[in-house]
């Protein structure tokens, strides 16, 4: 596998969050588009003359079904008991699609797509489990999951290599020597990392600054861990322009990439302190403001991830039913 700097997911899928709205706008504006012609093209041979107009779901409801799915991610791969790597890539590759696919667009189901991302992040991460599997365990038939392969696949170039901050929270976690963190601080900042994950963060962060966030986040819980991950930060910041030097950890482990200068300066141009990456983070994550206090962000932070629970199921039923309502249409007009 590439190391960070120089994989696919730098260079293509480390996108700014303008970026991300205007894929997502444009991928609807192409759903909504192609409808309107099945529609006028129906109008103009129908009997009556006319077809029904049915309203699409809004950008808002699109949205909220992408965070329902990503969290049915999540809890399929610890049904299945996937290992974290898979449940991170999968929801990487489910994030990807998305940004260049509507919801809107009725060639492709969001459950489908769910589990065939899951379907082709078990081979990514060499933790195969067949489509019969995962299919008959959604009640799903699992025809669908390979037919939607290659059209995914596709749609992503091929460009499968996924990093995510769960194994940079580990290494890091190991160069805590002194002061030492508590045994509690990795857990804690992988459920940190969970609620990242239902975020655009992972599209718009390396992931060894999203593992340094959810420690400083899951730090706030306590004064001695938050002494250790401070520590942490003062050492990474003693290379070059504020961040690790050689794009490694300190003991050359490439988990942590991530964390180098390299990778920040692949979203921006000039010098940006790891402080102030750490920060921008945070704000992305709708837990700081500028010129807030530095622990006002870690608590807001962590305050802020551990909100990013499941969606309302009653919400969800409402616009899936909506959903459900526009595609109908789309294939009487079809």
């Amino acid at each position: 596998m590439s190391c960070y700097p120089s994989s696919t997911q730098r260079r293509h899928w480390t996108l700014s969050a303008d970026e991300i709205a205007r894929r997502r706008s444009e991928a609807r504006a192409r759903a909504i588009d192609a409808a309107n012609e099945a529609r006028a093209a129906r109008v103009g041979g129908a009997p009556s003359g006319e077809a029904p107009t049915i309203d699409p779901p809004t950008a808002d409801e699109e949205a909220l079904l992408r965070r329902y799915y990503e969290v049915k991610i999540q809890k399929v791969c610890q049904a299945f008991s996937l290992p974290t790597k898979v449940r991170a890539t999968a929801v990487a590759l489910f994030k990807r699609f998305l940004t260049r696919t509507s919801p809107l667009d009725r060639s492709h189901s969001l459950k489908v797509t769910m589990l065939t991302s899951i379907y082709i992040a078990c081979k990514v991460e060499e933790n195969y489990v067949s489509a019969e599997e995962i299919g008959k365990g959604m009640q799903e038939d699992h025809n669908k999951v390979l037919a939607a392969e290659l059209s995914i696949l596709a749609s992503l170039e091929f460009q499968l290599v996924t990093y995510s901050p769960y194994r940079a929270v580990d290494a890091l976690a190991r160069e805590m020597i002194e002061p030492k963190p508590s045994d509690g601080l990795a857990p804690r900042a992988h459920a940190v990392c969970d609620a990242i994950m239902l975020t655009d963060a992972p599209l718009t962060f390396p992931p060894g600054v999203l593992a340094l966030a959810a420690l400083r986040a899951a730090a706030a819980e306590s004064a001695p861990d938050e002494a250790a991950v401070n520590a942490l930060l003062n050492r990474l910041q003693s290379g070059p322009d504020g961040f690790v030097s050689d794009g490694f950890g300190p003991t050359g482990d490439k988990a942590v990439e991530g964390t180098s200068k390299t990778a920040g300066a692949s979203r921006r141009d000039g010098r940006t302190s790891l402080s102030a990456e750490l920060d921008e983070v945070a704000a992305a994550l709708g837990g700081a403001r500028g010129g807030e206090d530095e622990d006002d962000v870690t608590i807001a932070t962590l305050q802020s991830l551990l909100a990013a629970t499941q969606p309302d199921e009653d919400a969800v039923r409402r616009v899936d039913k909506k959903l459900r309502a526009w595609h109908r249409a789309l294939a009487a007009w079809g």
